[in-house]
């Protein structure tokens, strides 16, 4: 395979949308515990133990969780990390985040920046290494862009440079038709202008140009 062909397909790895959604019942961020009253009768406490909402007052919080829960293969916490939007979009076409789980990548998260003057839209900066299926380490700068919404910040897409200098391609979660069609355009792109240097450590620059400014 190809070494660019590698790096797009470990790049749609990070973040790829597939079907048979996760039905479990932790998804409400509550655990539940068995207390006896005065009387002896059984009640049920509730008990929050809610790290998404932690989160979700800060946007570097919400990537670092978001990226941790993608390393992890915590399906639950990163589609919760998703904007209402992005869910709700994502379910109309049977689609849910669907992380693969890596023991080997490592991640870290850079500055925010607030892209709009009322601060409801932040980037914000990443690196994600992991290796590949051929043992070589890759490298890819993310910026992942957050929306703020009434509960709080959500994951609304991503963006990252495939070709140094060209027009970075964005994912948006809130649209994903859009989001598949500009995945099947990469990949052709990234096909047809063939390998790059075998054994060398890739690294995608991330750009903070983005359509979901609005």
């Amino acid at each position: 395979m190809q070494g660019s062909k590698h790096a797009w397909l470990l790049l749609i790895a990070i973040v790829f949308f597939g079907c048979n959604q996760s039905n479990d019942p932790s998804s409400t961020g509550h655990q539940h515990e068995s207390e006896h009253g005065p009387d002896g009768e059984q009640i049920v406490v509730e008990r929050v133990t809610d790290e998404v909402q932690k989160a979700m007052g800060d946007p570097k919080a919400v990537v670092e969780l978001f990226l941790t829960s993608l390393r992890e293969g915590n399906t639950t916490t990163t589609s919760r990390l998703l904007t209402n939007k992005a869910r709700t979009e994502t379910a109309k076409h049977d689609m849910v985040v669907h992380p693969p789980g890596s023991e080997t990548a490592q991640f870290v998260v850079g500055q925010i920046i607030y892209t709009t003057e009322a601060r409801d839209i932040a980037h914000v900066e990443s690196n994600w290494t992991d290796v590949d299926e051929a043992g070589r380490r890759q490298s890819y700068e993310i910026v992942w862009i957050l929306r703020k919404e009434a509960v709080g910040w959500g994951v609304a897409g991503m963006a990252t440079e495939l070709f140094s200098g060209e027009a970075p391609l964005v994912m948006n979660f809130e649209d994903p038709l859009d989001m598949l069609a500009q995945q099947q355009r990469a990949e052709l792109e990234l096909t047809r202008r063939g390998s790059v240097t075998a054994g060398s450590t890739q690294v995608m620059p991330a750009s903070h140009s983005s359509p979901l400014n609005r």
